[in-house]
């Protein structure tokens, strides 16, 4: 790689070979150096990037234009459809207003700094501030592979701490003053499936007839419904833990009986009408039901029993917590939840007050034999 400085007027210039294209030679300049030393320092730098491969061609290209006219096209291809909801959003919300004009070369981490302390100024959660960093990493992680950048800027800043959360669980009176008090609720079972299978509230919404058993007294999550920009699509379950298959009690199995033959009498009412998607909880047409509106009538059926708090996701605390502090191995709790073991103990140890005097007494006991 060829390259030499020379003086202009009163500051120093470095010149230097990109290579060729086309057959023509790419030459490239930058000026405005106080000295010759900074000037060599920098041509220096560029030649054992040319040639070592980490070189990115200078460009003017803005933050805010590679996220939304690049970055998310190409991301599009391997998020998940609500990741690609939620990256959008923050990308538009939050990255955009404050960093967008700034060009992605100058980006540097103290610009990135400065956004985190704005968020969390303007009152934003932990997590939506560590989302925001997630989204900054892997795209300008993404734009040194492709030779956009030297550097990934996102790795000289600091992300948010993430914070030590204590999810909430219902008491076994909470749940059953719940449950009674929406049994009459069209959706019955759904509220009932969810309180005693942990499942997600996407699992929930993806649920077909064809991955259910009555009389096997067990079902299968095989996808999840998830919102996606505009509506919902379905699509594969969170994680190769969450393919799973949940036995059944026998108190679900004949709400979930007396509900598939309520759906009978909706679709024949509804006659052509019906769109028939094999859905075990549909709207009266026989479509989806939005997840979000899932969070909403729970949250008003949550309200009207009397209990202060809990989104629709409580159920599967709760599920989880029951099942743990009533003697169930941690292994078969994780298993049934679709979560990993340590993920487990790790979100749920502080609600079992009483593990670490039972194994106390159950030693105690062998020692005594």
């Amino acid at each position: 790689m060829r390259g030499h400085i020379r003086k202009r007027g009163q500051t120093w210039t470095a010149i230097y070979d990109e290579g060729r294209e086309d057959g023509k030679r790419r030459q490239r300049s930058k000026g405005g150096f106080d000295t010759r030393r900074e000037a060599q320092a920098f041509l220096t730098d560029q030649l054992k990037r040319l040639g070592d491969g980490s070189y990115a061609q200078p460009s003017k290209i803005t933050l805010a234009e590679f996220l939304v006219d690049e970055w998310m096209p190409s991301a599009e291809g391997t998020l998940r459809p609500l990741s690609v909801t939620q990256y959008a959003s923050v990308i538009r919300l939050r990255i955009i207003p404050t960093l967008g004009r700034l060009r992605l070369q100058a980006l540097s981490g103290g610009h990135i700094n400065a956004l985190y302390r704005e968020l969390e100024q303007a009152g934003l959660s932990v997590s939506t501030r560590r989302l925001t960093h997630a989204v900054l990493h892997r795209s300008l992680k993404d734009a040194v592979r492709w030779g956009k950048l030297v550097r990934n800027a996102a790795d000289q800043a600091d992300p948010p701490a993430a914070t030590a959360t204590r999810v909430k669980a219902w008491t076994g009176s909470e749940l059953r003053r719940f449950l009674v008090h929406v049994a009459d609720d069209r959706l019955y079972p759904i509220w009932r499936l969810a309180a005693t299978t942990g499942m997600r509230r996407g699992e929930l919404a993806g649920l077909t007839w064809r991955c259910v058993d009555l009389d096997g007294a067990r079902l299968s999550v095989e996808r999840q419904l998830v919102p996606t920009r505009g509506g919902v699509s379905f699509g594969p379950p969170k994680s190769a833990r969450s393919r799973r298959t949940i036995t059944l009690d026998p108190e679900t199995v004949d709400a979930l009986r007396r509900h598939q033959g309520a759906q009978v009498l909706e679709r024949d009412f509804a006659g052509p009408a019906y769109d028939d998607q094999d859905l075990v909880f549909a709207d009266e047409l026989g479509g989806p039901i939005h997840p979000q509106r899932l969070t909403e009538q729970f949250r008003q059926h949550r309200e009207a029993a009397g209990i202060p708090v809990g989104s629709l996701h409580v159920l599967r605390h709760t599920a989880a917590t029951l099942a743990l502090t009533g003697g169930v191995p941690v292994h078969i709790v994780a298993a049934r939840l679709g979560d990993d073991p340590r993920t487990l103990l790790g979100t749920y140890s502080h609600l079992l007050p009483s593990s670490d005097e039972i194994a106390a007494t159950a030693v105690a006991a062998a020692v005594a034999g």
